[in-house]
């Protein structure tokens, strides 16, 4: 590979910094007293009655600690939870240009049990992100954290922090209806975040909560933070392809998705299963119009972090070309630190592990696109009604005498049924 100093750009975008609360007062002071005395916030409560931890505590813990060294200033606070010393944190090195605030534990959101104390949450955690992030520098935007549980409050939460010109994206880290992303009942949410041509953010990570009943891993609860380290992108892997299969993209054909905390080898393989089952089964998903391989490259972007290691000196080079198996991956990926995360990824560093030629598009451009800067702002005052298609569920897709179909773009593609 390349040295990073030799094209590494300076203005670059990172699409996960992980931001936190230094105590869950700061959060809690955005809610109305009815909810902070259920709570039960010092002071809300007669005879000092103890404070509720306001999300699940986390299942898994990294031994060595979560943070990487350096990162924390103060043992009584987590890292990143002061947005002065994580402004010179992220943007001293003078690489990154505009950073956005990916959550650390409000990622729990969706693991709440009660529904309604979820979307209060979610309500201050971005009235919080809102008005103490952003007032610390004008670099940093944000995601709405939306409480998937009830959709239709999301939707409408989703309107309303969507409003603020530094909102860039709708937070979705764990599915907390326990079914996967492309189900139906989350329409609302993809109607809306389409609506203010915000991208849905799936990010690994809010579904490690302990006693909840959402799982980090697809097969269930694993038992050490090793496993759901090596692991982490398998329920990712299951909400990619419910949206794609289960026709979300048909009915909403602008809505865009941004993938993280999964990294990036793992697209491949699925792809090509993907697409050679897709030939076969058609008949039971209609809708369905092209390979899934097409979907995932017209709606999906994805952060790099953490950026995929192979061991040896030539592992750089054998994970690109992993990835290159896929074809057009650097035209998806998009840069992301994961800071402060023990794993988080520096500029220099991925820099150093993908040709020259991916790293403008990797660095800058593709987020710059797909978070659509600069002209968000100009649109969140006025932006326009989304376009809701139909699912056919008849009709020369479904029928089983066909033996091809003629895509959108004129190619003839066969099917071939199971068992031929």
């Amino acid at each position: 590979m390349d040295s990073p100093q030799s094209a590494a750009p300076r203005s670059v975008i990172d699409t996960a910094v992980h931001h936190h609360w230094a105590s869950q007062l700061d959060v809690t002071d955005y809610m109305d007293a009815g909810w902070r005395e259920h709570l039960g916030v010092p002071g809300s409560l007669p005879g000092g009655a103890g404070a509720m931890h306001i999300l699940p505590a986390t299942a898994y813990r990294r031994p060595g600690g979560d943070y990487i060294e350096g990162s924390v200033s103060d043992p009584s606070a987590p890292a990143a939870s002061d947005p002065e010393r994580t402004v010179a944190q992220v943007f001293g090195s003078g690489q990154v240009s505009r950073a956005i605030l990916a959550h650390d534990r409000g990622m729990f959101i969706p693991s709440v049990p009660n529904a309604y104390r979820a979307a209060a949450l979610a309500r201050a955690m971005n009235e919080w992100t809102a008005e103490r992030w952003f007032s610390a520098d004008d670099r940093f935007f944000g995601l709405i954290v939306a409480a998937n549980q009830t959709p239709l409050q999301a939707a409408e939460e989703i309107r309303r922090a969507g409003a603020h010109d530094r909102m860039v994206g709708v937070l979705m880290a764990a599915n907390g209806l326990n079914k996967p992303f492309g189900h139906p009942a989350y329409h609302p949410i993809y109607e809306a975040a389409a609506e203010l041509d915000l991208p849905i953010v799936l990010h690994a990570g809010g579904d490690q909560g302990a006693d909840t009943l959402t799982h980090p891993t697809a097969g269930g609860l694993p038992a050490t933070f090793a496993e759901v380290a090596a692991l982490s992108y398998s329920p990712m892997m299951t909400h990619v392809q419910s949206m794609i299969v289960q026709g979300v993209f048909e009915k909403y054909p602008s809505l865009r998705v941004f993938v993280a905390g999964v990294g990036v080898a793992w697209i491949p393989g699925l792809f090509f299963r993907l697409d050679v089952n897709w030939r076969g089964l058609r008949r039971e998903v209609p809708w369905v119009r092209r390979l899934p391989s097409e979907y995932f490259r017209e709606h999906f972007r994805i952060g790099s972090w953490p950026f995929d290691r192979a061991p040896g000196d030539d592992g750089p080079q054998r994970v690109i070309r992993a990835l290159e198996a896929f074809g057009g991956l650097e035209d998806l990926i998009c840069y992301a630190s994961g800071f402060p995360a023990w794993d988080c990824d520096t500029v220099d560093d991925v820099a150093a592990r993908m040709p020259e030629t991916w790293r403008q598009k990797v660095f800058t451009d593709n987020a710059r696109d797909w978070f659509r800067w600069p002209e968000r702002a100009r649109r969140a005052a006025a932006a326009p009604e989304v376009a809701v298609g139909q699912m056919p569920v008849t009709g020369e897709l479904g029928d089983p005498s066909r033996r091809s179909y003629a895509a959108e773009d004129g190619r003839e593609i066969e099917w071939v049924p199971a068992g031929d």
